[in-house]
């Protein structure tokens, strides 16, 4: 069965995490094994200590050896949007007779637009169809088989920083991988969360990570666009840390007991048990405020990013919201929702016992990674 299973490693803003999977029944994924290790992370691009990078992936892939015990020859990477860039672009032949499209004709598209638009220091991990026109110039999503005398595409290509792919081949190398596919986190968690109905019109898909958020425009097969900015759930934590005055540890304790739809008075409080022991209480109104306050500036990024990649109908594009960074707070979703002016739901991966927001990102990857094996 060692064949039928992929590993997936997620290159998160604050950890490492790695699963091992096969298709189960009703596309539903077999965990073998898993593990996460907590990093330093990355901000605006880069990783905070390079030098302390290579530990934890080796510490990573430790954990998984002890408990699954076959030999790991591949490995398949996301990643993150703050490494990432797309282009999109139009290309077209023609053919001297009406002709019959085949894959060969789409794959000559795909390569010529990774060759025409191709930037030095970035490396093409995709291309993806956006729509396709006949010589009728009517839009369609699979020309397969149609007849006529020109195809033409609207592709999206979605290029990696060259830094990021050398850093990772090293590790790679010491870890003792063989082989090693590269692929873009934003889209496969897009492709996974949303169906092929939703995505015939423009979709945004948020994810808020811990440190990192992405600002994805989806449609047809491909992301349109795509932004990110170092700022997430981390965030939050460490407001919540430096306004009540407690650890780090302490304030992710008061995070979870966070409710940002109960609206209280002077005497409700949180009660919160300290990693020292001790019971605190704090005002629950004042909590509340200093968690608004940070999602609020999110949200102000998040409309600037639409604001700037956005055409027209911007209020009527869908919203999903994935990663751990807002949906895990209780009322976060519709505060931020608030704060957009604009209906925002849950993108949810449609695998039943793992439909959970935070998992979008990961379970994309596995997804994609068991139907390229497939």
């Amino acid at each position: 069965m060692a064949q039928n299973c992929v590993t997936v490693v997620e290159i998160g803003s604050s950890k490492l995490s790695c699963i091992i999977a096969e298709r189960g029944l009703n596309n539903t994924f077999i965990v073998k094994a898993k593990a996460s290790v907590e990093y330093a992370g990355f901000f605006e691009g880069e990783f905070v200590e390079s030098a302390y990078l290579v530990d934890a992936v080796l510490s990573l892939f430790s954990q998984i050896s002890s408990t699954y015990k076959k030999k790991i020859k591949k490995v398949f990477v996301g990643v993150p949007a703050e490494f990432s860039k797309v282009v999109t672009c139009e290309e077209q032949m023609n053919f001297k007779f009406k002709h019959s499209i085949n894959k060969n004709d789409i794959d000559y598209l795909f390569n010529q637009a990774s060759i025409n638009h191709s930037e030095e220091d970035m490396e093409v991990v995709t291309v993806n169809p956006i729509s396709y026109t006949l010589d009728d110039s009517k839009y369609i999503q699979n020309p397969l088989k149609q007849k006529s005398y020109s195809l033409g595409a609207e592709l999206s290509i979605i290029m990696v920083q060259s830094h990021f792919v050398k850093t990772f081949n090293k590790i790679w190398t010491r870890v003792g991988i063989e082989q090693v596919e590269y692929l873009s986190e934003p889209l496969c968690e897009s492709m996974f969360i949303l169906s092929k109905e939703e995505r015939e019109r423009t979709c945004i898909v948020i994810d808020v990570g811990a440190r990192s958020t992405s600002v994805s425009f989806v449609k047809g097969d491909a992301l349109t666009n795509l932004t990110s900015f170092s700022m997430g759930g981390s965030y939050i934590t460490s407001d919540l840390s430096e306004a009540c005055g407690i650890s780090y540890g302490d304030a992710r304790s008061l995070k979870k007991e966070i409710v940002l739809s109960v609206r209280g008075d002077k005497d409700d409080f949180y009660e919160l048990m300290t990693l020292g022991g001790k019971i605190i209480r704090i005002p629950l109104n004042y909590v509340n405020e200093a968690v608004c306050y940070r999602i609020g500036i999110i949200a102000s990024t998040i409309n600037e990013c639409i604001r700037l990649f956005a055409k027209e109908y911007v209020p009527f594009y869908p919203i999903y919201l994935c990663g751990a960074g807002i949906t895990k707070i209780k009322g976060g979703k519709d505060y931020l929702a608030k704060c957009l002016g604009r209906n925002v739901s849950y993108g949810i991966p449609p695998v039943p016992s793992m439909d959970k927001p935070e998992l979008a990102s990961i379970l994309g990857l596995i997804n994609f990674a068991l139907n390229s094996k497939d």
